[in-house]
């Protein structure tokens, strides 16, 4: 008797074995290919124009007073915009105090207190250079849930278990909510919401209002024009924990009654599709941009051209079209690493690059825990992160999965896969522009000195908390860095004049430091760089970064120019690298990174300015072609290193000794000029 009852609990035991089996490897949802998708047809989503010597006029969206000064060969405005605070669901339980009218004060040079763990005197802070421009991007998911967990007594919700984890704090508490957005078809708490989510909506309504009304109130409307603030979200998909997240920012404060989250909108074909209609359509004065960030973390979805197989011809350029026309700009860098490039991908034909792989966090051959919620059972496994293949794309979902990396989670390479689609589509989704930006959690927009960065999350503030191990699933501590800067070149400083220059994509991005870069492409003289009136000279014969013309069958040539950061404890300039991307006549990738300009040898700190005026010898007219700017300071320690040699020996904590990098170079990178080819 008991063998037979032995037998048959083996028997149950290896069928509930094969179910598991079965289960958490069999996907979920299947993609809908009948999914209607909004094809970008207003004025505003149109493509921008490009001519030499053109630059377009500067209107008014919304009542202001004129600014005083206006720069017509444009200034470069220092800003971030990509910035957490208490309201965002994994910033409060991560102890986040701060709310925007703070960051907004702080982004101004006004000092701020954050919070330290238990024992640790008080900690306040403040930037020692004032930041141009802000966007405060709250996650859009969960911000009624937030609301209601946070205030007592002002929904039923606030009694629920899912709030008391939330408030109780910590990786459950994050989890909570910010879980949800892991997986393909997220839901709501209705034990937090209500019926029908009513009060999750009706709270969700309260924060966007205030975080309207806290980016009005900062906003320097008179003629002094000091400081600009950007109303905007975060739209959050993170579908196994690879990052598709975008940050939305609006030309004004003319938007929609509601941000859009990935709960509403689970693909970003509906994403698009709203923002065309509930913004650009709905609202005269609504303008808006949609910034994708973090694809190095994406596992070869964020710009993948193989998205939307299966759906109709039309379906797929119309979301071309959509990526086009919203995409204006993409994040290179923050403190979840940088997405310019790796070494390695077999479909790049390039040299190694030396500042490939600058604060990379997911590279080929490193060890990695891959979560899968997208199958009927969630499972965790062991993965050695590699190149995506063609089977590593899940049919069911067209999503890459296994935590493979691909050279289109780097900027560069996705640059690359834009060139090809143009040629194939005449349409390219992948056509963006640069800017840097932080990410910070705990609502200090800017803080990006290596040598008095504060942390991303509270438990950072002490250096301690800053140098010890991320737990599973986060990507921060000492394998995190402060993060970057975006940079504009516009007229002035005000809404209309900072939304224009990134919608043409005359921007650029920084590490950290604020270097100016300037790169233009026209007809110039050898010795523009000597001449008292070069910029003027580049503007009129030629066009600015962001531009997109058509093959130059004369000679042209490209202008560099980068000014140091001013300030006493940064860096001279290293070099000028142009990055030159482009397709040959078989369709293959190629990638040439030029040095065009270098410090004097005897310099050894680096010089104040470099420019040159470079002509490509290789330009094939018949070939598509980007050329994008890199600059590059001299060595200089990184945080980890900086703040512990700043510390007495005995005074260091144990995590000073860790395997980071010791020394880096800040970087600048412009947004590319691209030379497309006619049709044969």
């Amino acid at each position: 008797m008991n063998k037979r009852w032995f037998k048959y609990a083996v028997y149950c035991f290896i069928f509930l074995v094969a179910v598991y089996f079965l289960l958490s490897r069999t996907t979920r949802y299947h993609i809908d290919h009948s999914e209607v998708i909004v094809s970008p047809v207003l004025t505003k989503s149109q493509a921008e124009y490009y001519a030499f010597g053109y630059q377009p006029d500067l209107k008014y969206s919304e009542t202001r007073r004129p600014c005083r000064v206006r720069y017509p060969l444009k200034k470069a405005f220092f800003g971030d915009l990509h910035v957490h605070t208490a309201i965002s669901a994994d910033a409060y339980p991560d102890g986040t105090r701060t709310f925007p009218d703070d960051a907004y004060r702080y982004a101004k040079g006004a000092p701020i207190a954050l919070p330290v763990p238990e024992g640790i005197p008080p900690l306040s802070v403040q930037l020692e250079r004032p930041l141009d421009f802000v966007a405060v991007t709250d996650h859009s998911e969960a911000m009624g849930e937030g609301y209601i967990c946070r205030n007592e007594g002002k929904f039923p919700g606030y009694s629920s278990k899912a709030c008391e984890t939330f408030r109780q704090g910590g990786q459950p508490g994050v989890r909570v909510f910010m879980t949800e957005t892991a997986r393909m078809r997220p839901k709501r708490n209705r034990s937090v919401c209500g019926k029908n989510n009513e009060d999750c909506e009706k709270a969700s309504r309260i924060v966007w209002r205030e975080m309207i009304e806290s980016a009005e109130a900062a906003y320097d409307k008179t003629e002094t024009c000091s400081f600009s603030t950007f109303v905007g979200y975060e739209y959050t998909r993170s579908t196994n924990n690879n990052h598709l997240h975008r940050n939305t920012i609006f030309k004004n404060a003319s938007v929609p009654d509601l941000p859009a989250t990935f709960i509403d909108y689970p693909s970003l074909q509906s994403l698009l599709g709203k923002l065309e209609t509930s913004c650009r359509k709905d609202i005269e004065a609504c303008d808006v941009i949609s910034i994708p960030h973090n694809s190095n973390l994406s596992g070869g979805n964020a710009f993948n051209p193989e998205a939307l197989r299966g759906y109709s011809k039309e379906a797929q350029q119309a979301h071309r079209k959509q990526r086009n026309a919203f995409d204006r700009l993409a994040e290179i860098t923050q403190h979840k690493g940088t997405s310019e490039c790796q070494n390695g991908f077999a479909d790049i034909l390039s040299d190694e690059d030396e500042y490939c792989n600058y604060e990379a966090i997911r590279k080929i051959g490193k060890p990695d825990k891959a979560i899968d919620l997208s199958t009927y059972i969630p499972r965790m496994y062991d993965v050695i992160t590699k190149e995506c293949e063609a089977n590593d794309m899940d049919p069911k979902d067209n999503f890459y999965k296994g935590y493979c990396i691909s050279s289109n989670d780097f900027l560069r390479g996705a640059l690359l896969e834009g060139l090809s689609e143009e040629d194939h589509h005449h349409v390219n989704p992948f056509e963006f522009g640069i800017i840097g930006s932080s990410d910070t959690h705990l609502g200090t927009p800017g803080q990006t000195d290596e040598a008095s960065w504060s942390g991303h999350i509270a438990d950072e503030t002490t250096l301690e908390g800053r140098l010890g191990e991320a737990e599973l699933g986060r990507n921060n501590k000492l394998m995190a860095n402060p993060g970057g800067l975006a940079g504009v070149w516009a007229v002035e400083n005000s809404r209309d004049a900072l939304f224009q220059s990134m919608k043409r994509r005359e921007a650029f991005g920084t590490s950290g430091t604020r270097i100016t870069p300037r790169f233009f492409v026209g007809h110039y003289p050898a010795d523009l760089c000597k001449r008292k009136n070069w910029l003027y000279l580049a503007y009129q014969n030629g066009t600015p970064m962001g531009s997109k013309l058509s093959s130059q069958t004369e000679n042209f040539q490209l202008l560099a120019q980068a000014t140091r950061d001013p300030h006493p404890s940064a860096k001279g300039l290293e070099k000028l690298q142009i990055v030159k991307g482009w397709l040959d006549h078989s369709g293959h990738k190629h990638i040439k990174v030029t040095d065009i300009a270098k410090m004097e040898p005897a310099n050894l700190t680096g010089d104040d300015m470099l420019c040159a005026v470079y002509a490509d010898p290789e330009y094939d007219p018949s070939l598509n072609t980007y050329y994008y700017l890199r600059v590059a300071e001299t060595e200089s320690n990184r945080w980890s290193s900086a703040q512990c040699e700043a510390l007495p020996v005995v005074d260091r904590p144990e995590g000073c000794i860790n395997n980071s990098l010791k020394k880096i170079r800040e970087l600048a990178w412009t947004s590319p000029i691209w030379l497309i080819a006619a049709e044969p």
